[in-house]
């Protein structure tokens, strides 16, 4: 059973790196160079705000990691969402509950480089009724703007990292 923790755990905590490394084409990511993950972290809140959606918290995974003895860089999971457009979403078809809320990964890599992380909201609507495939292609393209704007208010902001 512990064996399989640590798999689990080990596979959450590199598929985004794994992803983003081989240039995959169902991941988007930024990496945000001279940035500390607070300056990432607070640009990414006011993105996904400016972009219509609803901040619903932060999960500190590397927190959760460091209780169970397992040591590594800053690592969070960022969900947000429209609950208006998850309850019509749920209504066509409710397989899609566990890919709600929005999610997108921040961390920091061994060489102290902050990534922002999400896999393709398009890639994962293929897998649901298609009445949804206009929602998630949507969502892509929002992802892509929250990922983008971060990108850049970080890179133009005078605060130090």
């Amino acid at each position: 059973m512990v064996a399989r923790i640590i798999v689990a755990v080990a596979l959450l905590v590199s598929a985004p790196l794994a992803g983003a490394a081989q240039g995959n084409p169902n991941f988007f990511e930024r990496e945000i160079p001279d940035a500390s993950v607070e300056l990432v972290l607070s640009q990414l809140q006011n993105a996904i705000d400016e972009a219509g959606f609803t901040f619903m918290r932060v999960q500190n995974v590397d927190k959760g990691l460091e209780a169970k003895g397992f040591e590594r860089p800053p690592y969070k999971i960022v969900f947000f969402g429209d609950r208006e457009a998850f309850e019509k979403a749920r209504e066509i078809d409710p397989r899609v509950t566990p890919y709600l809320p929005l999610k997108i990964t921040l961390f920091e890599d061994d060489k102290g480089r902050v990534h922002l992380s999400v896999v393709d909201p398009a890639v994962v609507g293929r897998m649901f009724n298609p009445g949804l495939q206009e929602q998630f292609q949507d969502w892509s393209r929002q992802m892509r703007q929250i990922l983008d704007d971060t990108a850049e208010e970080v890179e133009g902001s005078t605060l130090s990292p």
